[in-house]
This record gives structure tokens, C-alpha cells and sequence, in this order.
């Protein structure tokens, strides 16, 4: 498909490529993207050869003495130049062309010569002032055609006349030599203007629809427009947001705008407040940023911690060493991957009584069955990623492991059907929390046998189970002590709502957490028939992915909720329906004791939303990822409304500059310009 009519038809692109468009091109045309400066260069001109009397600075025509014979002996004649083809030709090739008098188009096509010919190159105030009259045009395809071959006319006769083109050059060279020594050596003492060519911001340069490209905002009523301004600070080159009705600090070195942090106050306001300051080193900011991650120290025992984990493989054994170390130092050494059975052996001994592996990737079937060997007291077990976990290991385990009560598997992907009924027939009512990830093999027989056997379970979890179906649901709703339940993931109209609905009504009386992530089939029903009426409750409830939900559905939850006295937790993660109705009711009904917030993906949510996440006074941790309405504002109404928000994570949100508001001890994840040490993550 020709690109020179795709999308916007009798528009004209410069660029003539031919051909099949990416994915980008088409999104970039729908959405009415443009280049600001799409001109190709021009192709070489055919130019007559040099005469002999040394005027190089004004080669003639021979097209327009042709044209306007009588004109040669008095005024030199405009020139071609292979390298800098005239102002109007350029604008012929493509989007602008001259407003030029109806007389003199007419009489060069009657003489068979382009309009270009006529501009001449070296007088650049004829230019500037064309270049007033210049108006922006759609061209169709006929003008297209014609003003290619009124151009292959032009070259025609460049090319026939060449032989005759000496002759000429030399009965007008003698007539217009002073003439042109005088304007050559003019234009050597005077600059040269600005061309077209060189000038990306000339008018010239807009879209051929005579609109400046740019990309606007995707959706309407995220931002009210006109409230701020975001520029760069021309001392540390950091964004800062400038508010409606005030006036940034001026620098009155260049002139430029200053952050407040520049200009030394808290806030942006008139520059006659800014108090005197040197003009810091170039990018202060990024250094004192630097300085300030540099500056914590981790602790002697952090330290010690660290240079452990490091040199693992040297190490004979820990000795006395805390259970919070002990896991720290597992976790460092799991990151590495060198969690092996060698590795493995330093962290077994008879006295624990929990163990957690953080990675099993490396540890052979051998490791593994060592777990039970030398930690026989155990009473929770959680092994991640342990794909290399046999039936024989878990049949050791169910004979040595007499004290468990609480089992966590990621990923053990060997273990059969009749291992996992073994395991609740043996452990029966001792078992009280089941965790299982990435099985496809644990099946409604098994569901069906550990809600037989152990009546006990108060956390149930299971994620990522390719069989699950409606079938699993009417066993657990036997589970009348559970009070954590998460189902994650399951397959893709697996689950229905009725079947979601009468298990949350069984159980949800007691539940204290409840997580239906990436339940994408589920409707309101969920939310006003079963949650509202039964999870009195709750304090954690996640229902991220569910893209099902709406906002009427959302409200009609948390509108006149009495019964709940309010959650700790809400994970509305990508629910792309919900709006800011939504959101405000979370926060009235909640606002008091609400502690962890995820609305990562609601790009539907605009900054009235925002604003009243201020009513979460104990808010901790705050995840406003891909929400392109969060701001500089918003920021700082959370820090002060907020003493004991610890975290916050922005990725995607490009309106929150690196002047935003902040405090000690406050963590912004995934701002623009920030820098990052890894080392202290």
C-alpha cells in the first residue's frame, strides 16, 4: 500500500515509499502523528557547465534565457545549483507551494518552464517574503502528475540545450560581469539567512494538513487542561511542574526558569522571593541524588550478611546465627543461584522448625529428600520452584515429616494424583495451610481428598492450576474454618460467577482475605450478591484482572458497606472498566484504615479520583502505576496527608516530575530521571 494515500485521502506525503506499512506507521497515521520535519532531500538538479570568465557565483540558465530572451542583457539570470535547489522547489516537491500571480504561471507553461525556475536562489529577501505568502494545501494526485512532468519538461530541456548553453553563457557574461561581481562579493560580506533547510522550526515544516505534529493526550478528562505546565529547570536540567496562577523563579544569569530547589524555596512563586544562590555544578541534582542513596550505610551486620552470601561456597558452616539472618543470607544466595545441595546442607538442622527455599532450581532430588533427613521438627515447609520434586521425595517426606502442618509448592510439576491424596490422608486434621502454584496435575480428586481429610485448612491458595473448573468450588465450600482463601489464574472460562457466588457465600463469613486475581470472567454479581452480604469480614480483598467489573458494581460493594468495618488492602490492578466513581467510593468507605492500595492500570482515573487518597491517613504503600493523571500535586497532598507512606510506585505516570514532594524514609519506585543504585535495592 502506497503511503502517500494512506488514511487521509488527496493528501500528499513527501516521502514516496511504496510498499507494506508496519504496525507503528498505521498506529502513527490513525492517531494523526506526524514528523516535524518529514522533507526528504531534494534530488540534484541538472545544471549547465561553467563558463570561462571566472564567474562562478552566477552560472545562467539557459532555461529561463529561453524563456525571456530579452531580459538576458539586462539583469543576470536566475541560477540551478545541484547542491541548494531554489526555496520554491522545494515546496513544489510535496506540501506548501507559493501564492504566485495568475500571468506568470501561465506564461511559463506556456513556455514549457516549471515555476521553480523562477525564484531566484541568492536573493534571500524575495525568498522571506514568499515564504510570507505561503499557504498549506492538499494536493491531489492530478497536480501530483503535473508537476512531475512540467519537472521531466524542465530537465528535457536542460539536456537539449547543453550544447547550445556556452554560446548564451558567454553573450550575457560579458553584458552582466560588473553586475555580478558586485552582488557576489555582497553576498560574501553579508550572512546568509536561515533557509528552509536549515530551520526545523519554520512554518514551513508543520504537517501538510497545517497542524503542528504532535501527540495528544489519549483520553479526554484525565486532566483538566490548562492547570500546569511542566518545563526544565535551565540550572540542573530537572523537570519541575509549574501550578496554575504562580510564577516560577527566573535565573538572572540567562533568564531561565529555576525548580525550586534551584531558586531555594519550597515551592514555585515569584522570582522576587527567590533567595540569592550560587549557580550550582552542572546536573547537581542527579549527584545530590547520588549522594543521598550513597549515604545509607547499610548496617555491620547487613555487611557481614553480604560478604557470607558472597563467598558461599567457602563457607564451612554458620554457627549461632538468628533465623532473620539466616533468611536473609538465602535469599541473597537465591538470587545468585548458587542455592545448590551442597549450598543446601548449611541450612538444615534438627532445631528449625520453618524453612523456606527461595529457589530449588539447582537442588537435585537427592537435596531435596536431605530436607526431611536433617530437619525432622519441621512444621512449615514452603520450597519455590522446585520442579525437580519426585513422588518418592514427597512419600519421604509424608514418613519423616510428622510434625508438618503447613505445605507450599511452587511449580512441582512431577508430582502425580495419588502422591497429593497420600499427603491428606496422612496428615489429616494436623493440616492447616495448603499452598499450590503451577501444577497441572492436581486434580478435582485430590481438591475433593483434602477437603475430606483436613477440615482444619484455614489457608487455602491455589494458582495456576490447569485443571481447575467449577467442579473444585462445591468441595472447598465445605472448608467452614478457612479465612484466607486465593484463587489465582485459572484457565480462561473455567470459572463462572453462579459457582464464585455460592462458594463466597458458603465461606465468606469467615474469610479475613479473600483474592480472586485474574478471575477475568467474573461479573458484579460477585461483588453485590456474594462479597457484600456474606465477607463482613474481610480486610484484604483483591480482585485484580477481574476486567469484567464496573464501576456501578464497585460502588453499589463499598456504598453504605456497614458491616465491614473497612479494609487494610484493595488490589484493583488493571480492572480497565472502573472510573473515578469507583475509587471515591473505595476511599470513603475505607479511607480510616486502609494501608496497601494497587491501581496500577486504571488509566481511566483522573486527578478528582486522585485527590481523595488523602483521606488514607494510615496509607503505607501505594502502587499508581499507569496512571497517567498522577502529579507533582497530587504527590505532595499524599505526603502531607500521609506520615507513614514508606513507598510508592509510578511507573508510566510522565507527569510526575523529579521536583515532586518527598520526605526521608519515603521510597518513589519507577520516576523519570530518577537515579538508581542497585546495589542498595
Amino acid at each position: 500500500m502506497s503511503r502517500r494515500n494512506r488514511g487521509n485521502a488527496g493528501t500528499t506525503y513527501v516521502n514516496n515509499v511504496r510498499g507494506p506499512t508496519s504496525a507503528l506507521t498505521s498506529f502513527l497515521n490513525e492517531r494523526g502523528i506526524r514528523r516535524a520535519n518529514p522533507a526528504p532531500a531534494p534530488p540534484p538538479v541538472a545544471t549547465p557547465p561553467e563558463n570561462d570568465n571566472n564567474n562562478d557565483d552566477e552560472p545562467t540558465s539557459p532555461q529561463h534565457q529561453a524563456a525571456s530572451p530579452s531580459s538576458s542583457s539586462s539583469t543576470p539570470a536566475p541560477a540551478f545549483s545541484a547542491s541548494r535547489p531554489t526555496r520554491a522547489a522545494r515546496l513544489t516537491r510535496g506540501r506548501n507551494l507559493p501564492t504566485r500571480s495568475t500571468n506568470v504561471s501561465q506564461s511559463n507553461e506556456a513556455d514549457g518552464v516549471d515555476d521553480d525556475s523562477d525564484s531566484d536562489n541568492s536573493d534571500d529577501d524575495s525568498s522571506d517574503s514568499d515564504n510570507k505568502n505561503l499557504i498549506p494545501i492538499a494536493i491531489s494526485a492530478s497536480t501530483t502528475r503535473a508537476v512531475r512532468a512540467t519537472r521531466s519538461r524542465v530537465i528535457a530541456v536542460a539536456s537539449s540545450s547543453s550544447s547550445s548553453s556556452s554560446n548564451a553563457v558567454a553573450s550575457s557574461s560579458n553584458a552582466s560581469s560588473s553586475t555580478a561581481k558586485a552582488k557576489a562579493a555582497a553576498s560574501k560580506k553579508r550572512p546568509r539567512k536561515k533557509d528552509a533547510s536549515d530551520d526545523s522550526d519554520d512554518e514551513d515544516f508543520h504537517d501538510i494538513t497545517g497542524h503542528i505534529s504532535r501527540s495528544n493526550f489519549s483520553h479526554k478528562g484525565r486532566m483538566p487542561q490548562g492547570s500546569n505546565k511542566i518545563v526544565f529547570c535551565s540550572r540542573c536540567r530537572a523537570r519541575f511542574t509549574i501550578k496554575a496562577g504562580t510564577t516560577p523563579a527566573v535565573d538572572e544569569d540567562d533568564g531561565g526558569l529555576l525548580c525550586p530547589t534551584c531558586a531555594g524555596t519550597g515551592s514555585p512563586g515569584p522570582s522576587k522571593n527567590a533567595l540569592p544562590k550560587a549557580k550550582p555544578v552542572k546536573r547537581a541534582r542527579r549527584k545530590a541524588q547520588k549522594a543521598e542513596i550513597e549515604c545509607q550505610i547499610p548496617s555491620l551486620q547487613d555487611l557481614c550478611i553480604q560478604k557470607i552470601a558472597n563467598s558461599i561456597e567457602d563457607v564451612e558452616a554458620f554457627g549461632d546465627i538468628s533465623d532473620l539472618s539466616l533468611d536473609k543470607i538465602c535469599k541473597i544466595i537465591s538470587r545468585n543461584r548458587s542455592l545448590n545441595a551442597d549450598t543446601l546442607q548449611l541450612f538444615l538442622d534438627a532445631r528449625h522448625s520453618e524453612l523456606i527455599l527461595y529457589d530449588c532450581t539447582d537442588i537435585t532430588a537427592i537435596g531435596l529428600q536431605n530436607i526431611a533427613q536433617f530437619c525432622p521438627n519441621l512444621r512449615s515447609l514452603k520450597l519455590k520452584l522446585c520442579g525437580r520434586i519426585t513422588n518418592e521425595v514427597m512419600d519421604y517426606y509424608i514418613e519423616h515429616l510428622t510434625k508438618l502442618t503447613s505445605l507450599m509448592l511452587i511449580g512441582p510439576i512431577l508430582i502425580l494424583e495419588h502422591t497429593y491424596i497420600k499427603l491428606f490422608e496422612t496428615v489429616c486434621e494436623r493440616f492447616e495451610k495448603f499452598e499450590l502454584k503451577g501444577s497441572s496435575r492436581f486434580s478435582l480428586k485430590a481438591i475433593k481428598a483434602l477437603c475430606d481429610n483436613c477440615p482444619n485448612i484455614t489457608h487455602l491458595r491455589l494458582g495456576d492450576c490447569n485443571l481447575m473448573d467449577d467442579g473444585w468450588l462445591e468441595p472447598i465450600a465445605g472448608l467452614t474454618k478457612l479465612k484466607s482463601l486465593r484463587i489465582r489464574n485459572p484457565e480462561p472460562d473455567k470459572l463462572t460467577t453462579p459457582a464464585v457466588v455460592k462458594l463466597i457465600q458458603a465461606v465468606g463469613s469467615g474469610l479475613e482475605e479473600l483474592e480472586l486475581k485474574g478471575c477475568n470472567g467474573l461479573t458484579d454479581e460477585v461483588l453485590v450478591d456474594a462479597i457484600r452480604p456474606s465477607c463482613v469480614r474481610v480486610e484484604r480483598l483483591n480482585l485484580s484482572g477481574c476486567e469484567e467489573l464496573t464501576t456501578e458494581g464497585v460502588e453499589t460493594l463499598f456504598k453504605d458497606w456497614n458491616v465491614n468495618p473497612g479494609l487494610s488492602y484493595v488490589n484493583l490492578e488493571n480492572c480497565v472498566m472502573l472510573k473515578d466513581e469507583a475509587l471515591m467510593a473505595v476511599t470513603e468507605h475505607s479511607g480510616a484504615t486502609l494501608e496497601e492500595v494497587n491501581l496500577s492500570g486504571m488509566d481511566e482515573i483522573t486527578k478528582d479520583a486522585l485527590q481523595t487518597l488523602t483521606r488514607c491517613v494510615n496509607l503505607m504503600e501505594l502502587d499508581a502505576s499507569w496512571v497517567r493523571a498522577m502529579d507533582d500535586d497530587i504527590m505532595e497532598q499524599l505526603v502531607e496527608a500521609a506520615p507513614r507512606l514508606a513507598k510508592v510506585t509510578v511507573w508510566g505516570d510522565h507527569r510526575l516530575t523529579e521536583c515532586c514532594s518527598s520526605r526521608k524514609g519515603l521510597k518513589i519506585v519507577g520516576r523519570e530521571g530518577d537515579y538508581v543504585d542497585l546495589r542498595f535495592l
